[in-house]
């Protein structure tokens, strides 16, 4: 998987663990072992994958969007940061592994798109 996706080892080893630290995936030992989802593809988020992985979906000046804090005229920008991270919520929260997969093998399906 490594090779395939043109990334080192170790660093995959890194997101794989991250994933299963997380409950998205349990790992079998021996020569026919290797790593399952724990649940449906269609039941897991790619916002559960990027909060496995790294957290918070945005940061701010190395913090979490809720922790970033102004004063004096930028107080206003902890509510964009904020909207920032819903918006990206609504789209990594309703795309699930499945959906992914699905656009892998036909035309690439409109991602969803937060309401105004």
């Amino acid at each position: 998987m490594a090779q395939a996706q043109g990334i080192p080892l170790s660093f995959l080893q890194g997101i794989l663990l991250d994933l299963r630290r997380a409950g998205l995936l349990h790992s079998h030992r021996g020569t026919e072992g290797g790593y399952a989802l724990t649940r449906p593809a269609s039941q897991i988020s790619v916002g559960d994958v990027l909060r496995a992985v790294g957290g918070s979906l945005t940061t701010v000046r190395g913090l979490p969007a809720e922790d970033a804090g102004y004063h004096g005229v930028a107080t206003g920008l902890r509510d964009v940061w904020l909207a920032v991270d819903g918006a990206i919520a609504v789209v990594v929260d309703q795309t699930t592994l499945t959906d992914l997969l699905v656009r892998q093998e036909h035309a690439p399906a409109p991602l969803p798109t937060p309401s105004r």
